[in-house]
């Protein structure tokens, strides 16, 4: 399965998402909706959409857990999740201290448990779960038994990690993968990988980063989330256009690799 990832997409309503992703030919395609706008109604009639276009909804953007998030906002989250029909609700951490991010964890989880979709922690540097090591430690301390790790091609290269790490991860901890691309050399400071990682990230195959050897590792059942954050492509292309150009990138990737597509 391969997603078009709401990142990729920002500057498009949620429905044009849809139609991006089903016009270039994507299987699924992922949202980012905020709960304090969008309704119950409005998520059914999304899922319907999705429905009528032969789409997938893989992933409902985000759960923020922190000392000063709003409780009431991830639950409103796993409410649309369910109306959606989504697989995972996409959460990161803001806290400082992992036990917190644990107990935080824990918490969305138990909520969780009442919902038909898994939840699914995304390790990033400049965030309170900066590794792939760090997250799995963490949903291993929450008993999380069928919650899973996001694996970013990028973050997973900016953590010092190597593909060969995921050789390590108990089966069916990773629920999805999420590609782009980047130079090898990473930019200096927390706060320019956050800017690397939402304003300036590569298609498939443009940068350096080790693609193949990434998807060699991972279970072909696993989905592909296309995430391309670029401001430079935003800039050169509409939200169809990009995301046309973001899968023939991702189909050339993995026809070199051998991958049945």
């Amino acid at each position: 399965m391969i997603s078009l990832a709401a990142g990729t997409v920002l500057d498009a309503a949620p429905a044009r998402i849809l139609e991006a992703a089903s016009a270039a030919g994507y299987d699924a395609a992922g949202l980012r909706l905020d709960p304090s706008s969008v309704g119950l109604a409005e998520a059914e009639r999304l899922r319907r959409q999705a429905d009528d276009l032969g789409l997938r909804l893989l992933d409902l953007e985000v759960v923020r857990l922190g000392p000063d998030r709003d409780p009431d906002h991830r639950r409103r989250l796993l409410d649309l999740a369910d109306a959606l029909g989504v697989r995972f609700l996409l959460t990161v951490s803001e806290h400082r201290d992992d036990s917190a991010t644990a107990s935080d964890l824990s918490r969305l989880y138990e909520e969780s448990r009442n919902h038909t979709v898994r939840i699914a922690l995304e390790f990033m540097r400049f965030t309170g779960v900066p590794t792939l090591a760090a997250a799995l430690e963490v949903l291993e301390r929450t008993g999380a038994a069928d919650a899973v790790v996001l694996v970013d091609a990028l973050h997973l290269h900016r953590a010092g990690e190597l593909p060969e790490d995921l050789a390590g991860v108990p089966a069916g901890r990773i629920g999805y993968v999420q590609l782009c691309d980047a130079p090898a050399r990473a930019p200096r400071g927390l706060q320019a990988l956050s800017w690397e990682a939402r304003h300036d990230r590569l298609a498939p195959g443009e940068g350096d980063l080790p693609l193949a050897e990434l998807l060699a590792r991972v279970d072909p059942a696993v989905p592909l989330s296309v995430e391309v954050q670029s401001d430079r492509l935003a800039a050169r292309w509409d939200p169809a256009s990009r995301a046309g150009h973001l899968l023939a990138s991702t189909r050339r990737l993995l026809a070199a690799g051998g991958t049945t597509i």
